[in-house]
């Protein structure tokens, strides 16, 4: 426990946004410009993963997320001319890795939420693995690897929520899902949003246009060996929306998913990968 605790700690000093020492943060403030190695393990899959979907995953969108209400700071009032000023300073082709120094423009601000989370999980996993435990479940905020088999000697099962604001414990799982020796990652705008003049904002913003995500997916889970990479691409395929993320998953077979969407506002419905459907137990 005390060297899990250590690393979690380790890793909020280097990644997290809301302290105000950490690595992250000094970077943000042009403070320092040396990052560490854990800095730089999460920076080069961020960048792999904003080219391969064509700057639809950014992690230099902090400045739109916390103006529209849902980063580390104070909520703006939000139009047009507002976006595009603050997309001037947004674009994670503008942001470098020289050796271990990071290169800039002043006022970018990064952030690393979208994939920090399944990078931990990773790490946790690997520390187990180097003390030789081979069957283990690791979830960091609903970040989930699994090795192994459970205490019943089968292999581990993950229930993920249905998309919707209020869970029904008598009713609430979408899927229940066999997760053998593999990630998984889920990511939605069911529950974290905004409502402003009657309109409902997502959490995902578009980091093209500047605006909250309009499309009508509501989930999605993906599941890959790499936890990091599949929280990467949960989020990733939620600003992508439904027909670019299905031709994306064509294209990318190391990739499993299950999309939930409404096709009239109301129904919900699904799509989901080959591998993905063989492996659910239960809807």
């Amino acid at each position: 426990k005390d060297q899990i605790d250590s690393l979690l700690q380790e890793v909020d000093n280097s990644l997290s946004t809301y302290k105000n020492q950490s690595l992250i943060s000094r970077i943000n403030y042009n403070q320092q410009k040396k990052t560490d190695s854990l800095f730089r393990t999460v920076f080069r899959s961020a960048k792999e993963i904003f080219n391969q979907t064509g700057g639809l995953f950014d992690c230099s969108v902090a400045p739109l997320v916390n103006a529209w209400g849902f980063g580390f700071s104070q909520k703006e009032q939000m139009d047009s001319s507002r976006v595009n000023e603050i997309l001037e300073i947004v674009g994670f082709d503008k942001v470098y890795l020289q050796n271990d120094m990071i290169l800039k423009p002043k006022r970018m601000l990064l952030d690393f939420n979208s994939i920090a989370q399944g990078f931990t999980v990773d790490l946790i996993s690997q520390m187990l693995e180097q003390k030789k435990i081979k069957n283990y479940l690791v979830e960091v905020g609903g970040e989930i690897k699994s090795r192994g088999k459970n205490i019943q000697n089968k292999v581990w099962t993950v229930g993920v929520d249905k998309p919707i604001e209020q869970i029904n414990y008598d009713d609430r799982f979408q899927f229940v899902i066999k997760l053998d020796n593999k990630s998984l990652a889920t990511s939605g705008n069911y529950r974290k949003y905004i409502i402003e003049d009657g309109i409902k904002y997502s959490h995902v913003i578009n980091p093209i246009t500047g605006f909250p995500a309009k499309n009508n997916l509501l989930s999605v889970t993906v599941i890959h060996n790499d936890c990091m990479i599949a929280d990467a691409y949960a989020t990733a395929f939620m600003v992508m929306g439904l027909e670019k993320s299905k031709n994306f998953l064509k294209d990318n077979k190391d990739l499993e998913a299950y999309l939930v969407f409404s096709a009239d506002g109301k129904a919900l419905n699904t799509y989901v990968t080959e591998n993905f459907e063989k492996s659910i137990v239960k809807y």
